[in-house]
């Protein structure tokens, strides 16, 4: 660290006094003082270091949606995502009525999608909300033979059973029988969907709903599976036919290397499961024999488990390993899924920290700028946010709980107080995302907080918070035992310029905008 950098005086200090403070005309307060609003303000630069983490393996069992499909990204390469998932009864020991023979068999999982054009129902015209990429993909629908648990049995049932990114490998070994659905050139559609449910009046209703993958599974493996099945212990109740039928794998492959991954919404109400349509016998008002239509819903159990499949270029893996948490980077790898993160460590110096303590300065405002690496990231479908985070606890910043500018509604424009949108340049290229933490530094400098180290991620939602363990994080990497859900919910990315850029104006530095108060 250099102690003797030089402090930058602000020529419109009177301008960025309002520009970065939430303060009136009167007054500032800080850690319950109150001063004379400042005449001027000075702007010191810190050194910091960062680097990157590769995140081989991250939970994906809690996650609350889930990616399908294949994307090639610029910078990282091919990503390829599957899904397994358990399979429920509606109801237990259900009854089918006489000679149930079935019509067909619908697989249903709901995009994220808006409405562009009319009102929801037949006039609602939609877009896909969530969708990366815009080749099509291979899917391949199988019957799973491996059980997933709900609690651990290394826990004795205590724990929820973690599963896992990289697990696609043993999944596959319990594929059962024939492949029951197959497309090699899927594309997802913004169309909206038209079906037609039984009605009890003997007429099929027409039901109209937003976009979803919806396909049809054969006739006569579930005529043999289900409706064969009843009043079999089999049905009996939801423990039993978990582990008759296990599951499904859904499985998702690159067209010519490349292909779009899409965000599916499998929540028991979005309508996501399957639907079993057929015919009985029952006997109308005039006691006359007659076939009608029903219909039976296996839903989506409570473990749901995405895979990810691909590897990085050897290059970027080369540069990440090149960087660590003695000389930081110059180069700071971002990416979603089985991605990669940054770490940055604030103050590294002990002795600046101690000396910057003496000076009992009012923090009007501090921030990290991190410049978008424009000449790796030419072409790239930038994220629009990203997530910086205390990491040694796994916990949001206070500059996160105070933003008051939460939306829950709109996350892409929810907390842009504290964490900026990307900002970009008249072409539509990214320059760079700023994160305040004025309220974090300050509580350094003045309230003796402890200096945590902090991680970086994209994050497609700012609103979630919550995490998902990382796998073997003990000897593969003790950095890191957890990352930000949000991140595994997005398979983009971005580089960013690290604290050793070759670029000297846009290296990594907090900048802490103050003003001397009088001891």
């Amino acid at each position: 660290m250099n102690f003797d950098r030089v402090t930058l005086k602000i020529a419109t200090a009177f301008v960025v006094i309002f520009s970065f403070v939430a303060c009136d005309e009167d007054y500032s307060e800080i850690g319950g003082e109150v001063i004379g609003n400042p005449t001027d303000v000075d702007l010191r630069e810190i050194d910091v270091t960062a680097w990157s983490e590769k995140i081989e393996s991250v939970q994906t069992n809690n996650l609350p949606t889930h990616l399908l499909g294949a994307y090639n990204h610029p910078v990282y390469g091919l990503t390829e995502a599957s899904i397994l998932t358990q399979v429920s009864l509606s109801g237990g020991n259900p009854t089918f009525g006489g000679e149930p023979v079935l019509d067909s068999v619908v697989l249903k999982m709901p995009f994220f999608s808006n409405i562009v054009e009319g009102s929801e129902g037949s006039d609602g015209e939609y877009e896909l909300d969530s969708i990366y990429g815009n080749s099509p993909f291979k899917i391949s629908v199988f019957e799973s033979g491996y059980y997933l648990n709900d609690l651990d049995p290394a826990s004795n049932f205590e724990q929820r059973q973690k599963y896992y990114s990289d697990q696609q490998e043993l999944f596959e070994q319990y594929i059962e029988g024939d492949t029951l659905y197959k497309n090699d050139n899927y594309r997802p559609s913004a169309q909206k969907i038209v079906s037609y449910e039984p009605a009890a009046t003997g007429v099929s209703d027409t039901v109209v709903s937003s976009p979803a993958l919806r396909v049809k599974l054969p006739v006569e493996f579930f005529q043999q599976k289900i409706l064969d099945k009843e009043g079999d212990s089999e049905l009996a109740n939801n423990d039993n036919f978990r582990n008759y039928l296990r599951g499904l794998f859904i499985k998702a492959e690159a067209v010519n290397n490349d292909g779009s991954i899409v965000l599916l919404n499998l929540a028991p109400q979005s309508g996501a499961g399957i639907t079993l349509y057929y015919k009985y016998d029952t006997t109308d008002e005039e006691g006359e024999s007659t076939r009608a239509r029903r219909s039976f819903k296996l839903n989506f159990g409570s473990n749901v488990v995405n895979t990810f499949e691909g590897e990085y270029p050897d290059e970027v893996i080369q540069d990440i390993q090149n960087s660590g948490s003695e000389t930081g980077a110059g180069n700071l790898y971002l990416k979603g899924g089985e991605g990669s993160m940054a770490i940055i460590e604030l103050f590294s110096n002990a002795a600046e920290l101690e000396e910057l303590k003496q000076n009992n300065w009012l923090v009007n405002e501090a921030n990290l700028s991190f410049y978008v690496n424009q000449d790796l990231a030419e072409g790239v479908n930038e994220p629009e946010r990203i997530y910086l985070y205390d990491l040694d606890n796994n916990r949001t910043l206070l500059d996160y709980t105070y933003d008051t500018g939460t939306d829950q509604r709109d996350p892409l424009n929810s907390l842009t107080t504290h964490s900026s949108r990307l900002q970009k340049d008249e072409e539509g290229n990214g320059v760079r995302y700023t994160l305040r933490i004025t309220q974090h530094v300050n509580n350094l400098l003045n309230k003796d907080s402890t200096n945590v180290r902090l991680g970086l991620v994209v994050t497609p939602n700012i609103n979630i918070t919550a995490n998902a363990a990382v796998k073997g994080f003990e000897n593969d990497n003790p950095n890191i035992n957890k990352v930000p859900l949000a991140s595994v919910l997005t398979p983009l990315g971005t580089v960013l310029h690290g604290n050793r850029s070759e670029d000297e104006e846009k290296r990594l530095k907090l900048r802490i905008y103050y003003t001397e108060t009088n001891d």
